[in-house]
């Protein structure tokens, strides 16, 4: 749900764009695995997105977000320049440390001269200098980052076959034709790895979520942020809900979701299907800006009642050196009832557009 703020650090840098090279993410897209878990060239803005809660063996628990975005600058033609720019790349990368009450992130640039940044075409393969996501031909995904101190290697499987997100191929973000994404999720990986901080590693374990988004012109005029949640249930069941806010604070109708069954199938959830209420705020003392810190979600024809909790408050990032947008990404605690069994969880929460962004950030 990441791309805006992407294409308005690429203006604010500068960089120019052809159109008339870029496809928009139109209705009935036929999907094709393996090859559309990597790049796609004429999509102007794609991203690679992982976020879980893992734990160590003293059950201490941590999160993680690893996400790779690239941006199309111009038509790729062959017989250039090594240095020329055809994409740019931006990498995001944050550790929670519930125990030590402690948020690490980190973010960083990149171009894909001299293979120093890029994005595989064919299956996923995706890096940012010496930070990557791939997958492996016998499905397993990989992840790996490392920056301040801090060290995060993980070896993924999933445990459910890829969600298509939308309906008819597309993920909708506004009413405008071009307005929308195509979009998959892995909704329940499992794995293990190792965690290093401030110069001590732990082996980990736990359950992550997997995002590939891409598209052209995704959302609609006059969206200036979204509240985005992924959440883990303990009976096997995911759901994924996304809501795109106006400044004056009414969703966007296109709005949607996913509730996902033990057996991967998956049904499609409108607007209308759900409801998230605010329960509490925060204000960030980095940036100023007040985030939603506490939400109701209820899915009525299903009998869903969930109260999602942040597993701390301060998960916030300030990018000023990739795509110079602040936002809240974090790792939540679910609670609640589904057809009258009590429910746990965990889950991971998006917020964009509640805190200005860095000076010279055209957000």
């Amino acid at each position: 749900m990441a791309a805006m703020p992407i294409f308005l650090a690429a203006l604010a840098a500068g960089l120019t764009f052809q159109s008339g090279w870029w496809q928009p993410a139109l209705p009935n897209y036929r999907y094709r695995f393996p090859s559309d878990y990597g790049a796609h060239e004429r999509s102007q803005s794609e991203w690679w997105y992982y976020t879980g809660n893992l734990s160590d063996r003293r059950r201490r628990r941590y999160g993680f977000e690893l996400t790779v975005f690239r941006f199309g600058v111009q038509r790729p033609l062959p017989h250039r320049s090594p240095w020329d720019i055809d994409d740019v790349y931006f990498a995001h990368y944050a550790i929670s440390d519930m125990a030590g009450k402690r948020f690490y992130y980190f973010d960083r640039a990149g171009r894909a001269a001299l293979g120093l940044s890029g994005a595989a075409v064919g299956d996923e393969n995706a890096w940012v200098g010496a930070w990557r996501v791939r997958r492996d031909r016998d499905g397993f995904h990989r992840l790996a980052a490392r920056a301040g101190g801090t060290a995060l290697q993980l070896v993924l499987k999933p445990k459910k076959a890829a969600v298509i997100q939308g309906r008819a191929g597309v993920s909708r973000k506004g009413p405008c034709p071009n307005c929308a994404s195509h979009y998959y999720s892995f909704t329940r990986l499992v794995g293990h790895g190792t965690l290093a901080l401030g110069g001590a590693s732990a082996a980990v374990s736990g359950v992550a979520w997997n995002d590939h988004e891409w598209g052209s012109d995704e959302l609609a005029p006059g969206v200036v942020g979204w509240d985005w949640f992924s959440i883990q249930l303990s009976d096997d069941v995911e759901i994924m809900l996304y809501r795109l806010r106006y400044a004056d604070g009414r969703s966007v109708p296109q709005s949607s979701g996913t509730l996902i069954e033990p057996n991967g199938s998956a049904r499609y959830l409108s607007l209308s299907d759900f409801s998230i209420a605010q329960t509490r705020s925060w204000l960030s003392p980095h940036s100023g800006g007040i985030y939603p810190a506490g939400w109701r979600i209820r899915v009525p024809a299903k009998s869903i009642d969930l109260t999602v909790t942040p597993a701390m408050a301060d998960q916030e990032l300030l990018t000023a050196r990739s795509t110079r947008a602040n936002y809240w990404e974090g790792a939540c605690d679910v609670a609640g009832s589904f057809a009258g069994r009590r429910v746990l969880g965990v889950g991971y929460t998006e917020l964009t557009g509640y805190a200005t962004a860095p000076p010279g950030s055209r957000m």
